[in-house]
């Protein structure tokens, strides 16, 4: 589900190559061409009308569906997880579930089941670090997905707000890659963290300048990064660890779960479900990300055109958003363009 390449940049300015504003004691990132990794594409899998978490009962199987997160699949993983497993109480420990997909939402649901007593399987296509969910710059706030339309719809969707926040809070330190940080939203971006419920995080403060853009003014909230292939590394290895199985297997019609021997089974399939399980409100959102070399700064970037996330492995670019492209394709123009978006927020063409 995700693709790579080493495109062909726009040649830089000389001014691009070699200015780095510092103000404040933040620094704007190095955007030179010479610091382009890769480019890389994933697709999200927005649903309309939110995260569908529900139990239904199909081919003589139990199976509860977890998907539709959108581009809050970090954010929500945790918390849709657990009232997953809130559904299964009914099943006695030890049994077996199959969990469909292994991208962030299948490994954290896997992860609940075990704690619960739960046997684990999961059948994907593919596994970390080859899966969209690694190519992510991640952080923790809920963006690019549906909340609901009911009271209690939304009332759902900040209840596993809530929970996920609290354990992500529980496995903060380098071991999971998991740290508090200070995301600048620039004026005129909306931001998902400006509907939370109360008391969650404290509010943002107003900026008159950005300390590494004097020009521009923002808002600054404190939320946390989250490493992605870290993360990923680290939940694998838990899963592992408790006698989870990683089986290959790809899903393609409802029929096919009938050869499961597991008698209950968690869809986490993420973009795959609209297909396999006909599920129509399902919308493929491609994003293009250039990953530069990894550069020590200490907070992450929304603005008007793009985006910024320093991962220990690369600094994360974005500022794609192709609403309807299912294909986790690069297009070297746009990621071209998403470079020089940045540039030109932070100054430097």
């Amino acid at each position: 589900m995700l693709a790579a390449t080493a495109p062909r940049m726009a040649t830089a300015t000389a001014a691009a190559r070699s200015r780095q504003i510092s103000a404040g004691g933040l620094r704007a990132p190095m955007l030179s061409d010479d610091q382009v990794i890769r480019c890389v594409a994933g697709v999200r899998p927005f649903r309309k009308g939110g995260p569908r978490i529900e139990r239904q009962e199909l081919a003589g199987k139990t199976v509860v569906h977890n998907y539709g997160h959108g581009g809050a699949g970090y954010t929500l993983s945790w918390g849709s997880a657990t009232l997953v497993a809130d559904l299964l109480r009914d099943h006695a420990r030890g049994t077996e579930i199959a969990v469909l997909g292994s991208g962030v939402v299948g490994l954290c649901t896997a992860r609940v089941l075990q704690e619960r007593g739960f046997w684990v399987r999961i059948y994907a296509r593919e596994f970390p670090p080859h899966t969209t969910s690694d190519v992510a710059g991640a952080e923790w706030s809920p963006d690019i997905v549906d909340r609901g339309s009911t009271p209690d719809l939304r009332k759902r969707f900040d209840r596993m707000l809530v929970l996920s926040w609290h354990r992500f809070q529980s496995l903060v330190g380098s071991r999971w890659g998991v740290g508090p940080r200070p995301i600048y939203e620039a004026e005129g971006v909306p931001s998902g963290l400006d509907d939370l419920p109360a008391g969650l995080l404290p509010p943002p403060r107003r900026l008159a300048a950005l300390p590494f853009a004097p020009r521009r003014s923002a808002r600054v909230y404190r939320t946390l990064l989250i490493e992605a292939p870290i993360f990923l590394a680290t939940l694998v290895e838990e899963v592992r660890r408790a006698g989870g199985i990683l089986a290959p297997r790809a899903f393609s019609t409802p029929r096919d779960l009938r050869s499961l021997a597991e008698p209950a089974i968690v869809n986490c399939l993420g973009l795959g479900a609209g297909a396999v399980f006909a599920d129509g409100g399902i919308v493929p959102i491609r994003g293009q990300l250039v990953h530069l070399r990894p550069q020590a700064l200490s907070y992450l970037l929304d603005h008007p055109t793009g985006y910024m996330v320093p991962r220990s492995d690369a600094l994360v670019l974005g500022g794609s958003f192709e609403e309807g492209v299912g294909e986790a394709r690069t297009d070297p123009a746009t990621c071209a363009r998403i470079l020089d978006d940045n540039r030109r927020f932070f100054g430097s063409t």
